[in-house]
């Protein structure tokens, strides 16, 4: 008994992951980026994890082994995530809610998976950013 409590109340902590479909990763890259490159596999695996979709949007079009199907950047789709689109720095994730469209930057550059999950798991865990998002 004692233990389907704990269980009740850890699920309850977990705002955002009952709410699956909600919430999605926007990621941008350039196929020809080193740092994207390492770091793809670090939110592949962040966001299996979190049972998050991905939009890989490419500068250039072209695919990264862990993203080969790439969605191609529209001038519009750049000006709605980057203040000045001719000085976009990558790799940057997003985090969206897909019914509202908006959104919250999660990273920008090359970092480490503990970083990147710490960052998911504070707008994930933050009633304000949440509500802001809605």
């Amino acid at each position: 008994m004692r233990f389907i409590a704990l269980l009740s109340l850890m699920l309850m902590s977990l705002p955002a992951l009952g709410m699956p479909g909600q919430y999605a990763m926007v990621f941008f890259y350039l196929s020809s980026c080193p740092d994207c490159h390492r770091f793809a596999p670090k939110l592949q695996r962040l966001t299996q994890a979190y049972a998050l979709p991905t939009y890989a949007f490419s500068l250039d079009g072209r695919p990264l082994p862990d993203y080969p199907v790439p969605i191609p950047v529209t001038p519009d789709i750049s000006q709605q995530f980057f203040p000045n689109p001719r000085n976009i720095v990558v790799p940057a994730t997003f985090l969206i809610n897909v019914n509202t469209r908006k959104y919250v930057r999660v990273s920008v550059g090359n970092v480490e998976y503990d970083a990147l999950a710490h960052s998911i798991q504070n707008i994930l865990s933050d009633p304000s950013v949440l509500r802001a998002m809605e």
